[in-house]
């Protein structure tokens, strides 16, 4: 069997229903002269849920693996999808994601042509709506883009980061030989709540590996009506910095220091928010969040020791 250019990891555990249509366009892929591909799916539910669609893709002839594996840690199954990959590079897409047509062939160009360790692409949000929710009419908590020109460097530290989602392992590719030659490239005790790809970033970023943006590898994430709610964006976010706060920590070659500017910047960002919660009289409005979800960031970097752990996202 000829060994692909690069291989696709998609995780799956409830949303069969998306899955589908991350599949159905990423077996579009096209790609230059003389590149192939694979995807790899890693079934995390214990009934096995992906298992009849994606069996039918491989019969059909689509270059499509089917693996399972239902302990509910995200690294486990993210490294067992890894070990399975037979590509030079393995890129990450998410089952709620689907991407264009040349999303693949983008992210191995530059990759080949920058010799960075890992690349990375907007992430655009797709509203099952029609339409962005009214607390966040321009959708910058739903997207996931730097507007870097191509091939630039991401740094990981040193500066505030861009506006929008941060930086996470959905839509992005690594170089096996340099990010991913451990037997346990993602942190199996990160891996209970998403927290596993924030706390290899930081960790490859420290090791000296390069990040570059990859602006014409996009991906389009379909986001339902449920994950428009600012509860849920609240709490989200408030998770999201319990990440940070826990990896920093966790890779920092100082950790009581870390911790304690971690914790002293969790404290500043609550305090200033809440501030201006009240005095701009936020708490009477329903469509502005901002200093809700500045509070949930606090918030998240005071508590990481107590983790929020898997939100529960409804199912079709």
């Amino acid at each position: 069997m000829t060994r692909p250019d690069i291989s696709v990891v998609v995780l799956s555990y409830d949303r069969v229903h998306l899955l589908k249509r991350t599949l159905t366009e990423g077996l579009k892929q096209v790609m230059a002269p003389g590149r192939s591909y694979e995807f790899i799916v890693v079934d995390n539910h214990p009934d096995e849920l992906a298992e009849d669609m994606v069996n039918s893709l491989a019969a059909s002839g689509a270059p499509i693996t089917y693996l399972a594996d239902d302990r509910r840690n995200i690294s486990i199954v993210r490294n067992k999808g890894i070990a399975a990959s037979r590509g030079t590079y393995v890129a990450f897409i998410d089952d709620d994601e689907a991407p264009d047509a040349r999303w693949l062939d983008e992210l191995f160009e530059c990759l080949e042509r920058t010799g960075a360790d890992a690349a990375f692409g907007p992430k655009l949000p797709l509203f099952e709506s029609g339409k962005a929710p009214d607390w966040d009419r321009e959708a910058w908590l739903y997207t996931l883009d730097f507007r870097l020109p191509a091939d630039a460097p991401i740094e990981m530290f040193g500066r505030f980061r861009r506006k929008g989602k941060g930086l996470g392992s959905g839509n992005a590719a690594f170089r096996v030989a340099t990010c991913f030659n451990s037997a346990e490239p993602f942190s199996v005790a990160f891996g209970d709540a998403n927290g596993e790809d924030t706390q290899l970033l930081f960790r490859l970023a420290l090791e000296g590996k390069r990040f570059v943006w990859c602006p014409a590898a996009i991906v389009r994430e379909f986001i339902e009506t449920d994950r428009t709610k600012p509860e849920y964006m609240v709490t989200r976010m408030k998770r999201g910095s319990q990440h940070y706060a826990a990896s920093r920590i966790n890779t920092s070659d100082t950790p009581q220091m870390t911790r304690l500017k971690v914790m002293g910047l969790g404290l500043a960002q609550f305090c200033v928010h809440a501030g201006l919660f009240l005095a701009s009289f936020e708490f009477l409005s329903r469509t502005r969040y901002t200093q809700r979800i500045g509070m949930a960031k606090g918030l998240g970097k005071l508590s990481y020791r107590a983790p929020i752990g898997f939100i529960d996202e409804h199912a079709a």
